[in-house]
């Protein structure tokens, strides 16, 4: 499996259904403003959960060894954990959820979760820290900062659904680049299974999540910007 198929994994399969999921059964949660710990606990919650049926359905052990990990502050061997920032400095990091498998492997996903309404400097240093996250290691000249994490993904949510930017390094622009989603809440039921991300240009997808009714797959582009 090469790098593109498990990023398609990760985001279509794990994360994306484990949003669906979070809203479908912990919308209370959300709409009555309870803390971005919790939430962000509750989602981690059902992407462990989601990790574990993805293996049992398709006969695999891959997400066997790692974990759905909230507020993760050590590397493997027990050391603080660092991040490069944008001063080429190393500054000790708390994410708020990391697919890792607590040893020395890359990490598959880290997630930082904002509340609709949060500030732009909290923003500006989540969206600085997952650049830098996903950034290969080896175009750092600093040892011992987490590198090389597959996808990063930044979250603002509300009790009307989802904004997301999916961060991923593309080899070929030598960069990482964003790419922007949306989740939108419909009071109808859904099925998770049916739940897929596909980009529409180079600009905003946008999804419906049901949560009442029969899911019924449903598309519409949304320019975020406007």
């Amino acid at each position: 499996m090469d790098d593109n198929e498990l990023k398609d994994i990760v985001q279509n399969q794990i994360l994306i259904p484990s949003i669906c999921k979070l809203y479908k059964e912990d919308f209370s949660n959300i709409r009555f403003d309870v803390s971005e710990r919790n939430i962000c606990a509750r989602l981690a919650h059902h992407m462990e959960n989601i990790m574990r049926e993805y293996d049992a359905k398709n006969r695999t052990s891959f997400f066997t060894s790692y974990y759905a990990d909230v507020e993760y502050n050590r590397m493997g061997n027990g050391d603080m954990k660092y991040y490069e920032d944008s001063l080429k400095r190393p500054k000790y990091m708390v994410s708020d959820l990391l697919i890792q498998s607590r040893g020395y492997e890359g990490n598959l996903l880290a997630v930082e979760l904002k509340k609709k309404g949060s500030t732009k400097e909290a923003i500006d240093n989540d969206i600085k820290r997952l650049t830098s996250l996903v950034t290969p290691g080896s175009l750092s000249q600093l040892t011992g900062c987490v590198h090389d994490t597959l996808l990063g993904a930044f979250i603002i949510y509300s009790k009307d659904g989802v904004d997301m930017d999916i961060f991923k390094f593309l080899s070929e622009e030598g960069k990482v680049i964003p790419r922007k989603y949306s989740l939108r809440c419909l009071f109808r039921d859904y099925d998770e299974t049916m739940v897929e991300a596909m980009e529409i240009c180079a600009g905003t997808q946008c999804r419906l999540i049901d949560l009442d009714e029969p899911f019924v797959p449903r598309w519409t582009y949304k320019d975020r910007d406007n």
